[in-house]
Order: C-alpha cells, then structure tokens, then sequence
C-alpha cells in the first residue's frame, strides 16, 4: 500500500527508445528490502537519493503493478559506503523464471557503460541467503553478455557514483521489450556458448514435482513427438550453459508454456520454429510466442487447444499450479500446420475416465484434491511462472 510519502509512478513505457533514461547518482543510498521479511510480492526497497527522494528509474514493475516500492530512509548508522562507479540492476530473483524476465530488466544499459563502471548491484529480491543466490547467477549473468563484478546487497550502502536505467524488459505489455534492451540481447546473449544439442527439442515438465503443473498426459505427448524425431529436454536437470547450448542448437522446438521458454528467447535465432502448447488459461502461451517473435524473429506461435483446466480444491483459477486437459488431436494438425510434425499419427485427446484417472494420481502424490475450474477463458493465471 503506497503512502502520502511514496511517489507517484507509472509503468514504463517500452514502444520507443529509452537510451536517455539512465540516471547518475552521486551518494545514492541502495536499500534491500529489510532482513527478516519472507518472501513478498512487492518490497519496500530500491535507490534513494541523499535527500531521501526516490530514484523512480529504480522501481521493478511487473506488468502493470509494482514489484518494489519506495524504501524508508535507514539510519546513518546502518548505512555502509561502496567507493567507486556502479551500475544498478533492481531486486536478484532466486527464481529461475523471474531472474529471467526481472533480473535482467536493466542490462540493456550495460553497452554504454561498461567502460564507466567498477561493476553493478542488485539487492536480493528478499534477504534468503543472498551470496549464494549470486553465486548461482553470476556466471549466466556473464553468459547474458554482462561480464562486470556483481554485488548482491544485502545492506542500505551508499554508493559513491550510481548508474540506474530505467526497467526495459518485463512481464505482460512490457514482453517485448525496448529497442535496446532487444538489441544488447541479439547481440551479447549466449554469443560465447557453442551450439549443441539436437535439432528437434521437447522442453518438458514431466520430471519437474507434480506440484508444479503441466499438461495432463504429458508422458503421452512425449511418446508421439518421439516418434517425430524430437528429443526430451528438462531443463532443470543441466546446466545454465548447457542449455543455452542446447537451444542454440535446437532449430524446432516445441514446449508447454514455462520459464525455459524466456531464455530460448534470449539465445535463439530467426531460423527456429516454436510451438508453445497452452498449460493453463490465461494467454500465457502467446506471452512467450510474441517474447521470441520480438527478440529473435522466429516464427513462434501459441498453441492453446485446452479442453479444461484442472484447479486445486482450495484454489480460484488457473496458476503455475494447475493443470491443462489438452485436445491432442488439435493440438497435431496445429503443430503439422507449422511445420512442426507430420500431422498424421492420429494423436488423440485423453477420455473422461483417463483424465480423472490421472488427476486422481496427481492429486494423491500431493495430498489436495483437484477439479475442473468453470471460470472464463483468458483469466489471467495467479502467477505468471
């Protein structure tokens, strides 16, 4: 909840060029979000000036809601000093996902000032073991073509010089990104990893826990994009850069909507077709076909052929959590249509007994029960995972 004392902000607007929109800061005061706070979607934190006034090109947006809001001045005494010319980069998401579309929102400004700075600063999305989370990101945030010493703040620092650009790459209307941040991108990301990998790829959810969601009869649909010749890719299962090198190499992909599907967009090429079946409802599909249609040129394209979408007992909507009951058999001549199978294997959808089979599976491994949700098509999911 903003205060009489918060500025006022809008969502940046991303339609044109934003190269002016990097701000100098002698003195600016860096605030994480305060220790011992869990986990929440909007933190007070972000970059203060001396007098206290907040530096607006500091605050993360999600779509059209703010992910940090302005901090309190710390005291003096809590304030550490950092000599030397920065660059901030906003909140260091742990998560996957959210470190792909959010933590990376201000490396379009890294070209200009690469030569000007002594390295750049994020603040922990919140205070969980904050060395370890950039440890775990430094070297991809150097694969992305940043390769400056990185600082994860875990306390209010005065900075001596900062550099903050404006956000230029973020979730919803800002998928697309700004001119620049889509040029830094085409240029610097994933340039130093060799493609390798097969030609056909199938980015899957199946390994991942069942609380994670996916598409129902997954293991089904795996077995007839086999039989086309595409190899079973998780993800989560290597390295950042093994699978920057994999979706280097990859020139047909086809995959669930899911955070992976961020990075194909960051280290792909125009020369790769994308079909990316719909999980849930919510347009999500389509978020990520225009993300890759933007950055890369590719011919990607949302693929959402849901049947029903299947909820927790507890639960209102579509999220990250559900699961898709997918018309398989549109789903062939869909991806036949691009080029992507043959089109004549006869996949077909999974019957009423089957899909509450295996709802029933799902929903005993986690101890919830599921049903079919009857709200309307297009609903935005709770999260955007």
């Amino acid at each position: 909840m903003m205060t009489s004392k918060d500025t006022e902000l809008a969502p940046p607007d991303l339609s044109g060029p934003i190269s002016d929109r990097i701000v100098e800061v002698e003195g600016a005061i860096v605030v994480p979000p305060a220790k011992g706070l869990p986990n929440q979607s909007v933190q007070r934190s972000g970059v203060l000036r001396p007098d206290g006034t907040l530096v607006p090109e500091s605050v993360t947006w999600r779509g059209m809601n703010q992910v940090t809001v302005q901090p309190k001045m710390p005291p003096a005494a809590e304030i550490a000093d950092l000599p030397g010319t920065w660059m901030f980069l906003g909140p260091l998401f742990g998560h996957f996902g959210h470190f792909l579309v959010e933590s990376i929102c201000r490396i379009w400004a890294y070209g200009a000032l690469r030569d000007r700075i002594d390295g750049v600063l994020y603040v922990p999305k919140f205070q969980n073991r904050p060395d370890h989370v950039a440890n775990v990101y430094r070297p991809f945030l150097e694969a992305l073509g940043v390769d400056a010493p990185m600082r994860n703040l875990e306390d209010p620092t005065r900075v001596e010089r900062l550099f903050v650009p404006q956000q230029g790459f973020g979730m919803f209307q800002m998928i697309e990104g700004a001119p620049e941040f889509r040029d830094f991108v085409r240029a610097h990301s994933g340039k130093g990893v060799a493609p390798d990998g097969p030609a056909r790829l199938y980015v899957s959810r199946s390994a991942l826990p069942a609380a994670r969601g996916s598409v129902i009869g997954e293991k089904r649909l795996e077995a007839w994009l086999e039989a086309e010749g595409y190899t079973v890719f998780h993800p989560q299962k290597h390295s950042f850069l093994e699978q920057i090198a994999a979706y280097r190499a990859a020139r047909e992909v086809v995959a669930v909507d899911c955070s992976p599907l961020h990075l194909l967009a960051l280290v792909g090429d125009a020369d790769q077709k994308v079909g990316i079946v719909a999980r849930r409802d919510g347009d999500l599909d389509e978020c990520f076909a225009r993300q890759i249609r933007a950055f890369q040129g590719a011919d990607a394209r949302g693929l959402n052929f849901l049947r029903r979408n299947w909820i927790e007992d507890h639960a209102n909507r579509p999220s990250r959590t559900s699961w898709g009951e997918v018309d398989f058999a549109a789903l062939e001549q869909a991806l036949a249509g691009m080029g992507l199978v043959a089109g004549d294997r006869g996949w077909s959808a999974l019957d009423e007994a089957e899909v509450r089979s295996e709802m029933a599976r799902i929903g005993e491994a986690q101890g919830i029960g599921f049903r079919p949700w009857e709200g309307a098509a297009g609903t935005a999911p709770s999260d955007a995972d």
